[in-house]
């Protein structure tokens, strides 16, 4: 085959493509707009080809013949065979290859469904069979946080976006509160979870990431906020028609009283956006209010900066970026705050600690907890010696008894900023679930760091400065909210490692958190299930 020329028009593909093409476009719309014979036209919207005009016959007629006229010159033919008109009058001054319908329209417009609440709700039955299709492929995947990942992204919210957007949320309520069955049901099979769509666990999932979810979010209940977003941004002169109206009223029962939103609607960018965070907002007070001091404390946690990064890690068996399948399994309950274990498991080398999920990661015998802060210390020594730092481990290990054998450096850091003290890295994982800090974790998030972080710095910061180094505390939570000295510590290394390569200070950032964030989640779940085992096997025994 020889080599294709382009000799005319914009090639599919070119990122170009669509804005050059609309340039050429836009002065044939103008044209229409001031034909005197297009004046009774109604309505002249267009994306990229695809257009639509509301009006007299007279006016669509006077339309179609500009472009028809003065579209070729421009490199722009119409395609009637794939046009076409509706209307109660007579027709046949049309084209006769458009498609005629002399019937109250239930017709699709660039994917929105324009008709009826029938009608519209069964144009999103049938957009879900190619859902449908995806949905049980995932549930045949052997691994659950690959199907996980993909449910999120590509199966799940996403899939009803537009429909979402340019749909009356009353008219498809039903067909959405199906859709959102589909993906509760899938989401379960792909976990092997026993979860009914009224738990807490579940509400739980359909949270966005940052509120401590899954980010499954629900399309019946978030189409409010699309539909409004939508309205406000594009058709602001539409805010008075009673499908707004409908849509404004649902959407402020689902709020509370000072989120709600009246008419005119704002006309701020990321409007969507705000909605939906309003929703989510009620969504996750309703969870914290009803659940123990326990579950406030986990909520309050996984809600925290980064602590979700192990749900976003890109999977990669080859750098180390997978879970095997019992430790996503055990690590969605135990996010979710779902039962871990038989009501009668105790811990293998605790015979008087019921086996639950705080007892397991915390539990210092067996050598779990020291495997957890060792697999923590040797991923930041890593990103420590990838930004050219020399960083030395277990620094000062030797001190001597007057030391009190204390190892204040997990990592040394010679030269950290300029003119400064080198930095010794103190790694410490902690709980918010424990007796002592527990009332305070439940009402302030990163509570168990912060008191972490003061009891190093009390510790260390003596011997520190006896040495010439600098204490700094990098202290995490078991459910993966970080303290503030390391929110700063990681972003100054991320600076580093952008400068020594070619990728940005946030996806250096994203690296650091994903990884660390797998690694704590996956300790986690190998120190619980190497308990129950055990457990298991003496049961048995």
């Amino acid at each position: 085959m020889g080599m294709l020329r382009s000799a005319t028009g914009v090639q599919q593909g070119d990122p170009l493509g669509p804005l050059l093409f609309s340039l050429v476009l836009h002065g044939l719309i103008l044209k229409i707009a001031e034909d005197d014979m297009c004046g009774e036209l109604l309505f002249n919207k267009w994306y990229l080809d695809d257009g639509v005009f509301a009006g007299t016959s007279l006016s669509v007629r006077a339309a179609l013949d500009v472009i028809s006229s003065l579209g070729p010159s421009l490199g722009l033919y119409i395609n009637f065979a794939k046009c076409e008109v509706f209307g109660k009058a007579e027709l046949s001054a049309f084209p006769s290859e458009i498609t005629k319908r002399y019937h109250t329209p239930q017709l699709e417009i660039l994917g929105a469904p324009i008709g009826n609440e029938e009608f519209c709700n069964n144009f999103v039955i049938n957009k879900q069979s190619s859902v449908s299709f995806l949905l049980q492929h995932l549930e045949g995947l052997e691994n659950p946080q690959l199907a996980l990942a993909l449910l999120r992204k590509c199966a799940a919210f996403c899939k009803m976006t537009h429909i979402s957007r340019v749909t009356p949320p009353t008219l498809i309520k039903s067909s959405l509160s199906e859709f959102d069955d589909s993906i509760h049901h899938c989401f379960t099979e792909c976990l092997a979870l026993n979860l009914s769509p009224q738990s807490s666990g579940w509400k739980q999932a359909c949270l966005s990431l940052s509120r401590g979810g899954l980010g499954l979010r629900s399309v019946a209940v978030h189409s409010t906020a699309a539909y409004l977003g939508s309205v406000s941004s594009s058709s602001p002169d539409l805010a008075s028609s009673h499908y707004v109206i409908d849509a404004l009223n649902l959407f402020n029962l689902q709020v509370s009283a000072e989120d709600t939103v009246s008419i005119p609607l704002p006309t701020k960018s990321h409007f969507q956006h705000d909605l939906s965070q309003r929703i989510e907002n009620c969504q996750f007070h309703a969870l914290y209010n009803s659940g123990s001091l326990a579950d406030r404390a986990r909520l309050l946690s996984i809600s925290s900066a980064h602590a979700s990064s192990w749900l976003q890690v890109v999977l990669s068996p080859r750098q180390g970026c997978d879970m095997a399948t019992s430790e996503m399994q055990w690590g969605i309950k135990w996010w979710l705050g779902l039962p871990l274990t038989p009501e009668l498991g105790v811990c293998a080398y605790c015979p008087d600690k019921a086996l639950d999920a705080h007892h397991a990661v915390t539990c210092k015998f067996g050598g779990d907890v020291v495997a957890h802060h060792n697999a923590l210390r040797n991923a930041i020594f890593y990103f420590c010696k990838r930004a050219l730092l020399n960083p030395k481990l277990e620094a000062g290990a030797g001190l001597g008894h007057e030391r009190r054998l204390t190892r204040p450096a997990d990592i040394l850091i010679p030269s950290w900023s300029n003119g400064d003290k080198p930095a010794a890295i103190d790694v410490s994982i902690t709980s918010p679930l424990k007796s002592n800090i527990l009332s305070e974790a439940g009402v302030v998030a990163g509570a168990a760091a912060r008191q972490t972080e003061e009891r190093k710095h009390t510790c260390n910061d003596t011997i520190c400065s006896e040495l010439g180094w600098k204490c700094v505390p990098l202290v995490v939570e078991t459910f993966g909210a970080w303290g503030r000295t390391a929110g700063q510590f990681f972003g100054e290394l991320a600076s580093r490692l952008a400068a020594q390569s070619h990728s940005s200070k946030t996806t250096m950032l994203n690296n650091i958190y994903g990884s660390l964030s797998l690694i704590l989640v996956r300790a986690n779940a190998r120190a619980f299930n190497a308990r129950l085992a055990t457990t298991i096997d003496l049961l048995e025994g």
